[in-house]
């Protein structure tokens, strides 16, 4: 026996709303009440009501569908934000496609034709490198709705969610004052990114607000990653005496920071007694064998991140017209072993 198909109206019933009200929320249309939307979306859970996509999409001539660019889909850094992508996109009865810009442009920018030629309704894009903000400056004037994650062009007018990484920094470097730290060393995450240029130019700021600024000292590394910050803290050693070391070293990224402690241990200098440390993202050691004290860091809120992004891209699709968003998100200090 055919079990008999649950419809809008069934969904309106169970809801004790309109019909009109659940095609508002089917479309993720304005003019519902937060408690209205709750009773609908609920009614479809226990209704196991699933929508006519296809249909829906060519009422409206869309494809419910949104792309997002990411660096990598492997790395840990991009878990949170894949999650929180994915959920706000189920929420609003979307799809979502995603796909690794490997750090390309020519790659990204094939990705945003793509998209933007049919297959989707609007993209996200994370833009970290400083030179894709030639990419955003010229996609700016696109009919085509998207959002910018992590990467901010003052002169492009664009949807961008970014994480506060100057305020970060000044939470790292305060923390380490207030622990009697005055000469903070920074090794700073990878080259060409606007996250470490925003974290570098931070330290150097929190640092002068502190009066410290005859104690700057900065190490650059290429790449973020555990070998990297394992061969700078080294290469720092080797070329500076033990009367020289630093109170703290604050660290661009917490992968830099693994492979500096690594480093330092090698060399017999304890943490926290003797070098206090602080890094940035807050990611565990994945692939580090040495088991390491636990990092203070400052944690972005990655999750938020990637949802955010999902509610200003919508926002666009639904009012092509809106005036753009700019979303700044603040990172919080987290302490651990590594400073106290």
């Amino acid at each position: 026996m055919n079990r008999k198909k649950v419809t809008s109206t069934d969904v309106a019933k169970r809801a004790g709303v309109s019909k009109t009200l659940v095609s508002r929320v089917l479309n993720n249309q304005s003019g519902v009440s937060p408690e209205s939307r709750s009773r609908i979306t609920e009614a479809m859970k226990e209704l196991h009501y699933k929508p006519n996509t296809l249909a829906r999409s060519l009422v409206l001539q869309r494809t419910n569908v949104v792309g997002v660019i990411l660096d990598s889909l492997t790395e840990q850094y991009f878990f949170d934000v894949i999650r929180g992508v994915e959920d706000t996109v189920k929420e609003n009865h979307f799809r979502v496609i995603f796909c690794s810009g490997r750090n390309d442009r020519g790659e990204k920018e094939n990705y945003i034709d793509f998209f933007s030629n049919g297959a989707t309704d609007g993209a996200i894009i994370y833009g970290s490198a400083l030179d894709d903000a030639d990419l955003i400056r010229k996609r700016a004037e696109m009919e085509f709705p998207f959002v910018v994650v992590e990467n901010e062009v003052e002169d492009a007018n664009v949807n961008n969610v970014l994480v506060d990484n100057t305020y970060g920094s000044k939470l790292a470097v305060d923390h380490l004052v207030e622990k009697g730290c005055r000469r903070i060393l920074h090794v700073t995450g990878a080259k060409g990114t606007k996250a470490s240029l925003r974290r570098w130019q931070g330290y150097l700021a929190a640092m002068e607000q502190q009066g410290l600024a005859e104690y700057i000292s900065v190490v650059e590394c290429d790449e973020f990653g555990v070998d990297e910050g394992y061969k700078a803290v080294k290469t720092w050693l080797a070329e500076h005496c033990r009367e020289d070391l630093p109170d703290a070293i604050y660290f661009g990224a917490d992968n830099t920071a693994f492979g500096g402690m690594i480093a330092l241990e090698e060399a017999g200098i304890q943490i926290p007694e003797q070098i206090k440390i602080v890094g940035f993202d807050d990611d565990k050691p994945w692939g580090v064998e040495k088991k390491l004290k636990k990092l203070t860091t400052i944690r972005q809120p990655l999750y938020e991140v990637g949802a955010k992004a999902v509610q200003v891209l919508l926002r666009q699709i639904q009012n092509p017209e809106t005036q753009r968003q700019k979303i700044v998100i603040k990172p919080e200090l987290v302490i651990r072993e590594t400073t106290e």
